[in-house]
Order: structure tokens, then sequence, then C-alpha cells
């Protein structure tokens, strides 16, 4: 019970002195942020923690890490899960009537608005230990969100069909990529798939944007501002896609495709590069595949950037657990101790994604060689994502891709293209 609410009760009965000396002897004062807990040792304190985690893992997983947690520490952690698509609005709605939880679970595009809204608290002024995590999401320099794992995008590559169509290996430039599609191609069979469809406008992200950042490519100038007209690097960027769509090398329906229906394919064994979640490979056991880095541009040498989402996490403003919420979130990236990660390491390999925490050690060993493989080359790079915290995120990258697809098909020039992109990015920023 917390000494305010000690107090309160004092006054109702008109003992004020005498029970505020009981106090002060047995050390019943609080420091105003943690209840004082139960007669038994336990806590009073309930943590609502609003995501869509728990829909997507195995059934009662994620209850498990809450009921170890208040195990160990006396605090609940009470879950409110909800598909992906529907979380947004229930955080939303939450801090309009004043029932959002505790902690709410954010993808990059939200990060912005439910700044804006004033959703979001300092999770370092909070108590997150920045120490166990490799990144952190910030707008102007305060930290709001954790990512607890990662989900990179790795290129997908049909040996059988680099096999058939005389490709001896897995392209690793893009003049070789080119080459290698053309080969395929003639062939009879499709390349490289690139998704525009804008039900879901992510491949301007995953895709194009993932196949830039490969190599060093950026949305943003050294001061970190957005920079698309004039784009030299971007420029060429677009052109090389131009070279593929131009030759025939991308997946009929590409300004249709959608990313669930470019996996399906590629699964399906009718193309032989795609760009998707490391997460989905268990959707390929029926092809004989490897995972690769998208290939760079010619004459690059510098480590590459890898695309990626998260499930991550913040805590709300209107919070009055804010510290235990703080050490909630230390929990799931760094175990009790704040040393073995078994928590994000447990989660890592359950959901085929890699940790965002400095201390887990995930065990891949019964994960497909392919994944295995891809996890040290992607700790030998690092991920990058200039979508996240990008105002109007979805609306921007709408008008990217339905540009971009213009541009594919001869509709608009490089420039005019850039520089479109150049106004829905200063826009989104005012």
């Amino acid at each position: 019970m917390k000494f305010i609410t000690v107090m309160k009760k004092v006054v109702a009965v008109g003992l004020i002195g005498a029970l505020m000396m009981a106090l002060v002897a047995c050390g019943g004062g609080s420091d105003g942020n943690k209840d004082e807990g139960s007669e038994d040792g336990g806590s009073d304190v309930t943590l609502k923690f609003q995501q869509w985690w728990g829909v997507e893992l195995p059934e009662g997983y994620l209850d498990d890490i809450c009921a170890k947690y208040e195990e160990e520490t006396g605090v609940k952690v009470e879950l409110v899960s909800a598909p992906w698509s529907d979380t947004k609005t229930a955080i939303t709605a939450g801090a309009t009537n004043g029932t959002i939880a505790d902690i709410v679970s954010v993808d990059g595009a939200w990060l912005s608005e439910f700044v804006e809204m004033s959703i979001l608290s300092d999770v370092e002024a909070a108590g997150v230990d920045a120490g166990l995590t490799g990144d952190i999401w910030k707008v102007d320099g305060t930290s709001y969100v954790v990512p607890v794992l990662n989900f990179s995008y790795p290129m997908y590559v049909n040996m059988d069909i680099l096999e058939a169509a005389g490709v001896e290996a897995i392209p690793t430039t893009w003049s070789e990529l080119e080459a290698a599609s053309k080969k395929i191609v003639d062939a009879g069979y499709s390349a490289f798939a690139l998704n525009l469809g804008t039900t879901n406008a992510n491949g301007i992200q995953n895709v194009f944007m993932g196949t830039g950042w490969g190599s060093g490519i950026s949305l943003k100038d050294k001061d970190g501002a957005y920079n698309t007209e004039g784009n030299a690097d971007l420029a060429s960027l677009a052109e090389m896609f131009k070279s593929l769509y131009d030759a025939g090398s991308l997946y009929p329906g590409m300004s249709t495709l959608e990313e669930s229906e470019m996996t399906s394919n590629f699964a399906a064994g009718n193309c032989a590069f795609t760009v998707a979640s490391a997460a989905t490979m268990s959707q390929f056991e029926d092809i004989n595949f490897e995972t690769a880095l998208i290939p760079v541009k010619d004459g690059y040498t510098d480590q590459s950037g890898i695309c990626y989402a998260s499930w991550a996490v913040g805590i709300t403003e209107s919070s009055e657990h804010k510290e235990e919420a703080a050490d909630f979130v230390n929990y799931l990236l760094g175990g009790a101790d704040g040393k073995d990660g078994s928590a994000s390491a447990g989660l890592a390999a359950t959901m085929s994604a890699f940790p965002n925490s400095t201390v887990a050690e995930p065990d891949y060993s019964s994960a497909p060689k392919q994944f295995q493989s891809y996890y040290e080359i992607y700790k030998e790079n690092y991920v990058i994502n200039e979508f996240i915290g990008l105002p109007m995120a979805s609306d921007v990258m709408t008008s990217m891709t339905n540009d971009l697809t213009r541009y594919l098909e001869g509709d608009m020039d490089v420039d005019t293209m850039l520089a479109n992109w150049q106004g829905y990015l200063d826009e989104a920023g005012k």
C-alpha cells in the first residue's frame, strides 16, 4: 500500500500524529512510485501490456513469461492481446478514453504519431537500462521505444532455378544480379520479385530501400535530414531496378504484388530471388534455397545495412507505474539478473527473429541451417530502417511506391520521382 493511501485513511479516523509516528518507526514510507506490497511479500502493482505478440506466439508462451516475472518480482503483468492490424486502433482509443495500458507494443510506422499524441514517455528516464539494448528508437533525442526482437530481411535464392539457368553462384553485386536475372529469364523462369502493391506499401522499404541500404545508400544526408531530390546514389539504385524491369527480370504483376503473395510465390518455386523476413523461412521447406545479403553496388566494400522491423515496446505517459514497467522491459531484454537474456533469447528462437538484447544468446540449433548461417551474416553487419519515426510513414511510403511504379513503367523520369519524394517527406515532417 502506498504511503499516501495510508495517510488518507489516517485523516479519515483522525489519528494522524500517532499513526505517522508508527509508520516512521516501522519504515512504512514509500518513494511515491512503487507500491509497498502486500503482507505476504507480494506486490499490489498490476501492469497492463497491450500487444499483438501473444496472438503470433505459441499459445500461452507470453503468459508464461509474465507468470515467471510475477513469481520473481511480485508484479503482475496483465496481457491485452489483439492482432497487429487492430493494435494501433486499440492503443489510440485507450489514449483517448483513459484506458491505455502501461506498456504498449509499437510498430515503427506508429512512432511519430504516438509521440505527437503524447502517448509515450521517456523509457530511459523511467529506468530502462540502455546497456541491455542494441537500439532505442528516439524522436528529437528522447528515447521512446525499445525493440525487443528484430526481424531482418535477407535475400532468398532458389538454388534449383540458378542451376537450371546456368548461374554458378549467388550474385553479390548489382551487375552480377542483372546478369544472373537475364540468364534466369532466358531459361524460362522469373527472376527477382519486387512487391509494389499498396494495400501494405512496404516493398519500397523492404526490397527497394533494403537493396539501397545494403550499399550504404540513404534517404538522408549526413545530418539526418531526408534528402532525396538530386540524390545521385538513390538515382543509381532506381536505375538498377529500371534495368531489371526493362529486361523483363522483375516478377510479373509488380504493381499489385503484396508481400504475402511475393513470399508464397517464392515458396511455390515461382521465382529465383526475393527479399522477405527471415521469420518466413519455415514456409520454404519444399524448395532448395539459400539466404544471402542483398547484392551491393559494384565497388561497395563496407558493411551492409540490413532492413528490419521489430517487436518493440514503449511505456505510456499516463502509466502510474513507470518504474515497474521499465523493470519489466529490462526483464524482457536481460532476464531477472539483467545478464542472462533468457526471455529475449527464447522469444528470438521461437519467432525466428534476432534479439535486440546485448546479453541474449539464443539457441538456434533447431532452426534451419539457412537461418543459422544468416545469423552470422546479420551479426557482421548492421540494421537500418529510415522509415522508423517518419510522420505519416504509411502515406509517404504509398506515395513513393506509386511514383516508383510510374518510373519503372516509363511514365516518370528519375529526377521527377526523387523530387516528388522530397516533397512527401518534407510535408510529413511539418
